[in-house]
């Protein structure tokens, strides 16, 4: 006779519970990181409320007597994956993004808890990219050395209790890694990166701590760059909580990415030319310098932007990350002195040009173009600076 787990669901801890026939069980799940609370709202028939997100997600967790649950198991914990030795299953709904809306998975054993996230997509942007993002991770996670992004283990499709079909994907969890975000009220002796804990505690940054974090955004991007058909790692915001990080030292970080939306190439009809080669590797370098300083303020507020710091760790991460990718590549031992000396051939007025390209390029309805115009003289000259005392 197959075995029944006990199942809970929780809105974010334990003294939090989500019980059938509770008010939040009826209301409809928020549709982005900007409403993450329950509202007032009633739901229509194209609307899932919290219960049937949080049942459909229990039905992906029992199917076929619970492999997800013991595929993931035996990731945590070799050895002990058998449905008897499961006590309970705890789901904690994490956050309502505009792709997907997390869970975080506890299987309680007799011995040790062991977690796991399940990510469903209920919007269209979601669904249109769940198939693709699992595939890239799985991809992405083959390629790099160390652990970075999270290991996928399970792509289905369960149908709701509304009659609406959701597709979600079982992957590891990352224990101890939080979310990070620029903020504007800081004590004066810490960078103003945010980590936000997941008892909805925070704490501050060290400014050599954000350094490294920004470097290893930058190693990490940079490694997973292809020098010969220009694909990268698109899409990624720090707003969007992509990255998360756990500090390790009053100096260092530990840091991983636990979304790829997109893994495409930087430009239109790559060309193999070694030329163009080098020209896609400095628009890498360019919108990652840019892309690695933007957020917005505490998550969900304005645009903001990182301080010099952030720039200096970037351009380090990214040298560091190319010395790994030529050798991955196949391409000259001396490639990243190689490619120093084209960068240093560059007067300021030229790297000046070249960056404003990069900002025109966005579209001016975008909030983005106005502010990083503003910002983007002073960033080509931190930027040749560093380059030039390296």
């Amino acid at each position: 006779m197959p075995v029944k787990i006990p199942l809970k669901f929780y809105l974010t801890a334990r003294d939090s519970p989500i019980l059938p026939g509770s008010d939040i069980w009826h209301q409809p799940l928020p549709t982005s990181r900007l409403h993450q609370g329950p509202t007032s709202k009633k739901i229509d028939e194209k609307t899932i409320s919290y219960g049937d997100y949080l049942s459909t997600v229990g039905q992906f967790l029992e199917k076929d007597n619970y492999r997800v649950v013991m595929t993931a198991l035996a990731h945590c914990s070799p050895g002990t994956a058998v449905p008897e030795q499961v006590r309970g299953l705890a789901v904690f709904l994490v956050k309502h993004g505009e792709f997907y809306h997390p869970v975080r998975v506890v299987v309680e054993t007799g011995g040790a808890e062991y977690a796991f996230v399940v990510n469903g997509a209920v919007s269209d942007a979601g669904r249109d990219h769940i198939e693709s993002e699992f595939k890239w991770l799985a991809g992405l996670d083959e390629q790099f050395d160390t652990p970075v992004v999270p290991r996928v283990f399970h792509l289905d499709q369960i149908a709701a209790a509304n009659g609406d079909v959701i597709p979600m994907f079982s992957a590891e969890w990352f224990d101890g890694f939080c979310e990070f975000h620029l903020t504007d009220k800081f004590p004066e002796n810490r960078s103003n990166v945010i980590v936000w804990e997941k008892d909805e505690s925070t704490y501050f940054l060290t400014h050599e701590q954000a350094m490294d974090m920004y470097g290893k955004v930058a190693f990490t991007l940079t490694t997973a760059y292809n020098f010969y058909t220009f694909g990268h790692i698109s899409g990624w915001h720090h707003a969007a909580g992509d990255f998360i990080v756990k500090p390790l030292d009053a100096t260092r970080v530990d840091l991983r990415l636990i979304t790829v939306r997109s893994y495409t190439p930087l430009v239109d009809n790559p060309s193999p030319d070694p030329a163009d080669l080098i020209e896609g590797l400095l628009l890498f370098l360019l919108k990652l310098s840019i892309r690695n300083r933007l957020d917005r303020l505490d998550g969900t507020g304005d645009l903001g932007w990182a301080g010099d710091y952030a720039l200096k760790g970037t351009l380090d991460g990214f040298f560091r990350g190319l010395s790994v990718l030529a050798a991955k590549m196949e391409l000259p031992a001396d490639f990243k002195d190689q490619f120093k000396n084209v960068l240093n051939c560059y007067p300021p007025d030229a790297l000046q040009t070249l960056f404003s390209a990069v900002v025109d390029k966005i579209p001016t309805s975008s909030p983005e173009h106005g502010f990083l115009h503003d910002r983007i003289t002073a960033h080509a000259a931190l930027f040749g600076s560093i380059l030039a005392s390296d």
